[in-house]
Formats: structure tokens, sequence, C-alpha cells
């Protein structure tokens, strides 16, 4: 258990990453970074790492895997801090074997931190890898310096039995992720707008003017482009996920997250279609002391897009930094990932 141990002990997983400086993390380079397979008392687990300073578990969804786990939390890694990105049970290299249930995932979660020696760190989930962030903070509040949740599920999740024969043939198919992967590339005006139109209710004059935001905005389009990669690529390794999720997120009734005591940020788009508002208000209900954060007019992309997505980003970033732990940077960076 590493819970008492001194500063200097963490340093095996502080030493985990190869790190360009931090004024070229970008989403290739998020989406570039190898990944290692950690042996948890709970099971394997796989992670990618990247970035130097305070540490912060980046909790992915779903469609998902360590590469989404790092491209979501692009904006913390600029902001100077060390993001570890696992893989979810039945996502790339992690076997479903090592968490199906929500509340086995928190505890793998825990887990992992015990393999890597660290005490405690400051936890982000997103949408789908909301409640086991969510559960971590609940089931080991002594690991979780401090929470931010993007969009995050905490009641039953039924879009996938909601889902027509034509969306399920887009979203939940190696050809129809691949298709839409493809259009993104080739015409990306096309994808953005059909994302935008599934991921928000905005109104088709809001959504036409958030389209041309995005286009005219080189860093948000990169954004969605690699997202999508980040569902199609290798999505036979991903497929298996993302079914137990949709099995999972149904079976919620409402999350009990009365037991968070950590600091806690809710950030949620006002016109979120996916993950509906009521997710949020829920959590904030329950969370002592946690703060809700809306993003106005935003869609379930609308941390990183949205056209207030800056000043939602640097809402989170202050949360981390200011519960971060004085010893959570020690190594130089310059160590590789165990073998």
């Amino acid at each position: 258990r590493a819970k008492g141990r001194g500063c200097a002990e963490v340093g095996i997983a502080l030493a985990l990453c190869k790190l360009p400086c931090r004024h070229v993390f970008n989403v290739e380079v998020c989406l570039s970074q190898p990944s290692r397979l950690i042996q948890t008392v709970k099971g394997a687990v796989e992670i990618a790492c990247l970035g130097e300073g305070p540490t912060v578990l980046s909790v992915h969804g779903g469609p998902g895997g360590c590469d989404q786990g790092l491209l979501m939390a692009l904006p913390l890694l600029q902001a100077g801090f060390r993001v570890i990105a696992p893989s979810r049970p039945g996502y790339l290299g992690t076997p479903l074997s090592s968490g199906v249930h929500l509340e086995e995932q928190a505890d793998l979660l825990a887990a992992l931190l015990d393999a890597l020696e660290l005490p405690s760190v400051g936890v982000v989930g997103a949408s789908a890898g909301g409640p086991p962030a969510y559960l971590l903070a609940s089931r080991h509040p002594d690991r979780v310096q401090s929470l931010v949740v993007i969009d995050g599920v905490t009641q039953a999740y039924l879009k996938g039995e909601q889902l027509s024969a034509w969306e399920e043939a887009i979203f939940l198919s190696r050809p129809g992720i691949g298709l839409m992967d493809w259009l993104g590339r080739h015409f990306p005006g096309t994808v953005v707008s059909n994302l935008l139109k599934t991921e928000s209710s905005l109104s088709p004059e809001a959504l036409q003017e958030r389209v041309s935001e995005v286009m005219h905005s080189p860093d948000k389009l990169a954004f969605v482009q690699a997202m999508m990669r980040t569902m199609s690529d290798r999505f036979q390794q991903r497929h298996e996920g993302v079914r137990n999720d949709l099995k999972q997120l149904a079976a919620i009734s409402q999350l009990d997250l009365t037991a968070i005591r950590c600091p806690t940020l809710i950030l949620h788009g006002e016109a979120d279609r996916d993950v509906l508002a009521e997710d949020a208000r829920w959590a904030h209900g329950q969370i002592e002391a946690a703060e809700l954060h809306w993003i106005p007019a935003g869609s379930h992309l609308a941390f990183w897009i949205a056209p207030d997505a800056a000043e939602a980003q640097a809402h989170a970033v202050a949360v981390l930094q200011k519960a971060a732990e004085p010893c959570a940077d020690l190594s130089d960076g310059r160590a590789d990932l165990p073998s």
C-alpha cells in the first residue's frame, strides 16, 4: 500500500514518461505516445504517460483507451501536469477481466496507484469515465487529491438501448466508426456538423455557428479529428469495452457519491445531448461542497471545443493545482517506463 510512504519513494511512477518540452504538447504527441502494461493485484492495466509536474490520472470515455486519456488531458499537459492515462477494462491492452463492473474499475485504478507507488493523485474523468472516477474518490478517498469530472454519467445511461439501427451501424461498428474517421480526415466539416448534431441540443442556427467556429480553429478541429481516431483506430480492441460500458451504465440507478470529500469540480455542457444535465445536478447534490460549472451552450465536447472552453480548462487546472501535493513532482523525466 502506498499510503504513508515518503516523497522519495514515489520515484518509480514519476519517472515513467519520456518528456518533450511542455510547449510542444499537441494531439499528435498524445496519439503517438507508447503504452506499457502494468501488473496490479487486481489485474493488468495498460497505461500511457506524458508530462512533468503534479500527477493526474486521466480516465477516458467510450469508445476510448489510454490514447484518448492523454488527448482529453491535453490542456493539463500544456499547463504543466504529468498525466497517467489507463485504458479501462475491455479497451486496447487492458483485459475486460481486470474489472467488468464500475466498482471493480474504481478498485483497479486504486491498485494501479499502488503498483506505481503513488499515494494520491488528481483525478479527471470524462463521460463514461466519470463513474469509475467518482467511485475511486468514494471508495478510496485517501488516494484522490481532487476530482474533476467532465460531462460524466451518474444515472442510468440508456442511449445504447435507444440507438436506431442506423446509429448503431455508424457508432458501434468497425465500418461505421472507420467511415466517420475517414470523413473526418477528408470532409471534416461534415463530421463536425454530424457530431455536434448527435452530441448537442443546439438550435440549427447555433449549430451552424459552432461548426464554423471549430472549422476556423486549427486546434479545435485537430482535437475533433484526433478524438475520432481514438474511437476508430484498432476498433476491434475497443469494442469489448464499449459493449461492457453500455451494459454497466444502463444498470446504474443513481451513483451514491455522498462519501466523496475531496475538492470536486463538475463541468458540464448546458446543451449536452449525450449525458444529460441531470447527471451533473445529481453529482452536485450528492457531493459536499462540490462546484458545478456549466459551459454555456456546450455540447458533450464543450470542455475542448466550446467558445468558453479555455475558461473551463483554466478552472479545472486551478482546482487540480490547488490540491496537488508538494511531493507530486520529483522525477527529472529521463527514466524509462518500468519493464
